[in-house]
C-alpha cells in the first residue's frame, strides 16, 4: 500500500474512532445526567449544547469511513439489473458527482470557517465557544469525502460490492 493511501486510510480510520468516542462521551454523559437529576436535582451544566455540536461532529467525521467501508445505504435494485458494460459508466458518473458535492461541501464550509474566524464569531448558547470551531469536521469530511468518491470512481463497482458491510 502507497504512503500517501496509507495515511489517508489510516485519517479516515482515526477520525471514525473519534466519532464512536464522541458517541460514546455523549451516551455516558446522558446516564450521569439521569442519575443527577434524580438524585441530586441537578445536571451537566452546557449538556445540550455538547450534544448538539458532537453529534453533529461525529456525523461528519464517520462520513468518510462509512463510504471507505461500503457501509450506507444503496439502492442498486437498478443498478444491479443493468450490463457491466453500462454499469462502469454510470458507477463513474455517480462517484463523480458525489465527489463535486463533496468539494463543494468542503470549499463552502471552509470559506465559512475563514469567514467565522476573522469575524471572531462566537456561538452564544448556555456554553460560548469559536463558531469556527463548529465548521472543521464539515470542512475535513467533505474533503475527505470527495477523495473517497474519486478512489471509488477508478475502482469498479464489483470491487465495491464485494467490499460492503462493515
Amino acid at each position: 500500500m502507497p504512503v500517501l493511501e496509507k495515511a489517508y486510510c489510516g485519517l479516515v480510520t482515526a477520525l471514525a474512532m473519534l466519532a464512536g468516542a464522541v458517541l460514546a462521551a455523549i451516551t455516558t454523559a446522558l446516564v450521569i445526567n439521569v442519575v443527577l437529576v434524580s438524585a441530586f436535582t441537578t445536571n451537566i451544566f452546557g449538556m445540550a449544547d455538547g450534544i448538539e455540536v458532537g453529534l453533529m461532529a461525529a456525523t461528519f467525521l464517520a462520513a468518510p469511513w462509512v463510504l471507505k467501508k461500503n457501509a450506507h445505504v444503496a439502492v442498486d435494485i437498478v443498478t444491479a439489473s443493468l450490463t457491466p458494460r453500462i454499469q462502469r459508466p454510470l458507477h463513474i458518473v455517480t462517484m463523480s458527482l458525489g465527489a463535486v458535492m463533496s468539494g463543494v461541501l468542503a470549499w463552502s464550509s471552509f470559506q465559512a470557517l475563514l469567514i467565522a474566524f476573522g469575524r471572531g464569531s462566537m456561538i452564544q448558547g448556555i456554553l460560548v465557544f469559536p463558531e469556527w470551531l463548529v465548521m472543521i469536521p464539515a470542512s475535513l469530511s467533505g474533503a475527505l469525502l470527495a477523495i473517497e468518491f474519486i478512489r471509488q470512481a477508478i475502482r469498479s463497482p464489483a470491487q465495491d460490492r464485494l467490499q460492503t458491510g462493515l
